[in-house]
């Protein structure tokens, strides 16, 4: 399966540092786990293979159909933590063991079409 997907947000796991001090004025660093959600739209195109998803950008943005393409990622479906999931009618969710990928899809059908495309190849989503 192919076709085009808008990623429209990224969620990952950052650290953040924080200088805090005790009653005496001793300052010590506290480390704290936190989301940190960037939101930068990018047309990608997605390609599902067996147990890959390949995500590409094209940088001539679909004028020149026989353009290279940049790869942008590879997502292994059988490392994938948890299924698929369609938030917001179109909006397909991955999440990945590095971030949480938002993409809308041209439509509803084609979002539950990728999610089921997706879910197939996942260990934990099978039945």
């Amino acid at each position: 399966m192919d076709g085009p997907l808008m990623l429209t947000r990224v969620v990952r796991k950052t650290v953040v540092s924080f200088e805090i001090f005790d009653a005496q004025g001793d300052a010590s660093v506290v480390q704290v786990e936190c989301l940190a959600p960037e939101l930068t739209p990018r047309p990608l195109i997605g390609i599902l293979c067996n147990d890959l998803l390949v995500l590409c950008r094209d940088p001539s943005e679909g004028k020149d159909p026989i353009s290279h393409v940049d790869l942008w990622a590879v997502l292994r479906m059988q490392t994938l933590p948890q299924p698929a999931s369609i938030v917001h009618g179109n909006a397909l969710r991955i999440v990945d063991n590095k971030a949480i990928l938002y993409f809308d899809a041209p439509s509803p059908s084609d979002a539950l079409t990728w999610f089921r495309a997706i879910n197939l190849h996942i260990p934990a989503s099978k039945a």
